[in-house]
């Protein structure tokens, strides 16, 4: 993938999809790719209307190694990207779970790309999308 906050996107989903399935190490028991991903003042707001930081997300997704089975599968796609400035970029995406009927979502997240190269995520908005439920295709 040519543009970086698109492969970005990707690369942490696929990161994810695998924790929750255990098929990666845990080592220290944290979700280091997650934690680096994440800026210290990172903020998400859930479905719910909940609002999470970095600790919490991080702490979740720690406690949550292992929990989904192999047919789990969280999938990715309609990827867009508008950039706002040279190293920030607004991105949506759809977000599906395979297995777990009623957690499609559409996010909107505002990413950044960092001195080193990496992309940073500074915030999360996930919307409730029922109107495009449908079985999530293989794993991203």
């Amino acid at each position: 993938m040519s543009d970086p906050f698109v492969a970005e996107i990707h690369e942490l989903h696929r990161f994810l999809d695998a924790w929750l399935k255990g098929g990666i190490e845990r080592g220290n028991g944290a979700p280091a790719r997650l934690a680096d991903a994440l800026a210290d003042d990172f903020e998400v707001i859930h479905p719910d209307g909940g609002i999470g930081d970095k600790a919490a997300v991080v702490g979740a997704f720690a406690a949550a190694w292992g929990e989904k089975p192999p047919s789990y599968a969280l999938e990715v796609d309609s990827v867009k990207t508008r950039p706002l400035a040279p190293d920030l970029c607004l991105a949506t995406y759809v977000e599906r779970h395979r297995g777990e009927p009623g957690r499609t979502r559409i996010a909107c997240a505002l990413l950044r790309r960092l001195e080193d190269g990496r992309i940073g995520w500074l915030h999360l908005q996930e919307t409730p999308a029922p109107h495009l439920e449908r079985e999530a295709g293989p794993a991203v």
